[in-house]
C-alpha cells in the first residue's frame, strides 16, 4: 500500500503547474513536482475536486494520459506520440489494456525511472 498524500500532491502540484505554466518544459516542471518525492512508493488515484471521496469523472489516475502528470508525461518522455487519439482508437476497439500496456511500458516507465518511484 503506497503513499496515497504524495501522489495527490504531485497531482495536484501538475494541475497547478499546467494551469500557471509560462515557458517551462513539461521535464522542468516533472521536476520540480515530483523531486520532492523521489523513492517515494506513491499512489496516483486522483481525487474529484468537487467531491474529495470520489474518483475524478475525467481519469483514473493523475499519471493517466489525460491527466495532469501524464499530460506532463507525454511532452516530457513521449513527445512525438498522438497519445490521447491512441487511446481513443483503443476504446473504439476495445483494446483499452493493450493501450495502458504500452503507456506503462512507455512514458509511466520513464516517469517512475527518473524519480525512483516504487
Amino acid at each position: 500500500m503506497g503513499n496515497h498524500e504524495a501522489g495527490r500532491a504531485m497531482g495536484r502540484g501538475a494541475e497547478m503547474a499546467l494551469q500557471m505554466r509560462t515557458n517551462q518544459t513539461a521535464l522542468e516542471l516533472l521536476d520540480m513536482i515530483c523531486e520532492p518525492y523521489r523513492g517515494a512508493d506513491a499512489e496516483f488515484e486522483a481525487v474529484d475536486p468537487d467531491n474529495p471521496r470520489q474518483i475524478h469523472p475525467l481519469f483514473t489516475y493523475y499519471t493517466d494520459p489525460s491527466g495532469p502528470l501524464g499530460i506532463l508525461m507525454r511532452e516530457a518522455f513521449a513527445p512525438s506520440v498522438a497519445w490521447m487519439a491512441l487511446q481513443q482508437k483503443a476504446i473504439a476497439g476495445n483494446n483499452v489494456d493493450d493501450f495502458f500496456d504500452k503507456w506503462e511500458d512507455g512514458p509511466m516507465k520513464q516517469f517512475d525511472a527518473r524519480y525512483d518511484f516504487c
